[in-house]
């Protein structure tokens, strides 16, 4: 099965630039060139052409914050917690299809409900259901009581964390997810009605040297929910692979972050989304604003310092859906990336993070066709992302 992108214009996740009238041509599950178009070049018998003219063809999306396994119409894990495990998964696979029709082809779960992530990512790489194919992290590592315990494994101190991250690899995590702070969003879960929280920091350093140093010896990487500066500090001097939010750290955490290599998924869409949420207080209101300023601050100084980023929506956050990552692209631009800067974030530059971009997040010969057709150049306008023409997933057409 071989199948032409005829004359279009590539963004290929490596180059500054796109390149036009190009030919991209896929056999099987793989990319197997990429050519300057040729309108005399003879298609051979079988082969299937599709008219890239006044469109353009880049790397399938990837959402590297994702909880399909959430509800984003149910602000509550405990309440998600009551359903049952069928329950959860059958409404997971369908986060998962809405997902890849909106050309996410890979997505990275950041922890769920009693290791059900583990589940879905093995549906879908049995062809059982469509969705992204999914790195994920099962069920996240926190301390007693701390923000993640709902969907969580609990333990206290060095020793018995390093217990918990060997279990949660030895259950199926492809990547570690720790939640070294509280929350600081408006819809904060798993927390008694009313109670305020800033993103305070709930792992000491140690604690989280200890994750990290643990889940090196396991050959996997560590994701860090952290949204206040102190936590964000912390995860970065202990090493971890990506800093997860940090809305309310300021200029000198976001230096310390990036002298540290660490990338940033800044959710930003979930502020964005929670701005326009229906019945909020007016109490409500002025803490949303108070996020939302200090997160774009962040992020835009993330940017200037030229700290990696990855796109992740939180999709499973209220409000927040699993189509969203073109929204995130397009708002990593409104803070200051380049329209190609914020493509890569969603593409290459993500793949680099999931440790996966031997295989995905560009296209050049060799790699996963896993390809985005878009109308006309979304590098003038971010928003054409949001409707793809055709979406390729190793190779099939999934939209």
């Amino acid at each position: 099965m071989r199948t032409i992108f005829e004359a279009v214009r590539l963004i290929d996740g490596i180059a500054e630039a796109a390149r036009d009238d190009v030919d991209v041509a896929v056999e099987d599950e793989r990319i197997v060139s990429v050519d300057r178009h040729d309108d005399g070049r003879v298609r051979g018998p079988g082969e299937t052409v599709v008219d890239g003219r006044g469109r353009t063809l880049l790397p399938g999306l990837i959402d590297a914050h994702a909880h399909y396994t959430f509800d984003p119409t149910e602000g509550s894990v405990a309440a998600i917690a009551r359903r049952s495990d069928a329950e959860i998964v059958l409404a997971a696979a369908g986060h998962a299809a809405l997902a890849l029709r909106a050309g996410v082809t890979t997505a990275r779960g950041a922890g769920s409900i009693r290791n059900l992530e583990v589940v879905l990512r093995d549906a879908i790489a049995a062809g059982h259901v469509p969705g992204p194919r999914l790195v994920v992290a099962g069920t996240a590592v926190g301390i007693t009581g701390g923000h993640g315990f709902a969907f969580g494994l609990e333990a206290d101190g060095p020793e018995a964390l390093v217990r918990a991250t060997r279990r949660v690899v030895r259950d199926g995590a492809d990547v570690v997810k720790v939640v070294a702070s509280e929350a600081a969003m408006l819809t904060t879960t798993g927390l008694a009605p009313g109670r305020m929280v800033h993103g305070a920091p709930e792992l000491t350093e140690d604690e989280l040297r200890a994750i990290v140093e643990t889940a090196a010896e396991l050959r996997v990487r560590v994701m860090s929910h952290a949204q206040d500066g102190e936590s964000v500090r912390r995860s970065a001097a202990a090493g971890v692979d990506s800093v997860e939010h940090a809305w309310l750290a300021d200029r000198g955490v976001m230096e310390a972050l990036a002298s540290s290599g660490a990338y940033l998924v800044p959710t930003l869409i979930v502020t964005d989304v929670n701005r326009t949420l229906p019945g909020l207080t007016a109490v409500q209101r002025e803490r949303q604003t108070f996020i939302e300023r200090h997160h774009r601050a962040s992020t835009e100084a993330a940017i200037e310092l030229g700290i990696p980023l990855a796109t992740g929506t939180d999709t499973g956050e209220v409000g927040v859906t699993a189509d969203m990552v073109w929204r995130e692209v397009a708002l990593l631009h409104d803070h200051g990336a380049s329209p190609m800067a914020a493509v890569k974030a969603a593409t290459s530059a993500a793949a680099r993070l999931l440790g996966i971009d031997v295989e995905v997040g560009t296209v050049e010969p060799g790699r996963q066709a896993d390809l985005l057709l878009v109308d006309g150049d979304p590098l003038a306008d971010l928003r054409r992302l949001a409707s793809p023409v055709l979406v390729m997933q190793a190779g099939q057409r999934r939209r």
